[in-house]
């Protein structure tokens, strides 16, 4: 107990002076490859539905290409599994930051050659964020690339964060700017798991959901 509890405090400091942390194997291997394995085969059953049953395709339950932030790129957002990922990460997400927190939303991507995130931050149900590695595949590439996650820290100084399967990294969505340069593998998947202070008044639970797993309402 008392090498876990050390453990948060690290975290919990780290996060405090740094504004970021990270959390080696938030989720264990097996568990990644799982989330990883999910994420290749929903990509292929909706191209598989925009191919042959266009008509009943719903990007809001389904996901879609092109968000409008990751050209071409696969998102989901409030997708079941990956919203109980979030769900089932609340209460250790709020142990390494030192506080109690509420989920809001999960969004997550399939991101491909050449793709990158543009330089942002996050809306108001974002004041917490945790990029979650799933797993990815460089077979195109001969030396150990592993994707930056780029932050901008408070004096503008940019960081890169190397996350490899079931790896996290926390940081403050809502005020850091975060990016990523266009990609060198064939794929990657990854999640955003976004949280907000729980004793807030305002504190956007499940984004205004009537629960998890399910589409915002516009």
């Amino acid at each position: 107990m008392t090498d876990l509890t050390d453990f948060f405090k690290n975290t919990q400091n780290h996060f405090n002076d740094k504004g970021w942390v990270v959390i080696k194997n938030h989720l264990d291997k097996d568990m990644a490859m799982m989330a990883y394995s999910y994420a290749i085969n929903k990509v292929k059953s909706v191209n598989h539905k925009l191919t042959y049953y266009h008509n009943l395709h719903d990007k809001d339950w389904d996901g879609g290409f092109n968000d409008g932030q990751v050209s071409d790129s696969y998102y989901c957002y409030g997708d079941v599994f990956m919203d109980t990922i979030l769900q089932n990460s609340t209460e250790f997400i709020g142990k390494y930051l030192g506080m109690e927190l509420v989920p809001t939303y999960s969004y997550w991507r399939l991101y491909e050659k050449g793709q990158e995130l543009e330089k942002h931050r996050d809306r108001k149900s974002c004041e917490f964020s945790a990029s979650l590695c799933l797993g990815y595949n460089t077979e195109n590439l001969k030396d150990d690339y592993i994707w930056p996650f780029c932050l901008e820290d408070e004096k503008g100084k940019t960081i890169e964060v190397l996350l490899e399967p079931g790896d996290l990294l926390m940081y403050k969505g809502m005020t850091t700017y975060h990016w990523r340069e266009p990609y060198k593998g064939l794929n990657h998947a990854q999640v955003f798991l976004h949280y907000n202070k729980l004793n807030d008044k305002d504190n956007q639970a499940l984004d205004g959901r009537p629960m998890l797993g399910i589409p915002k309402e516009k």
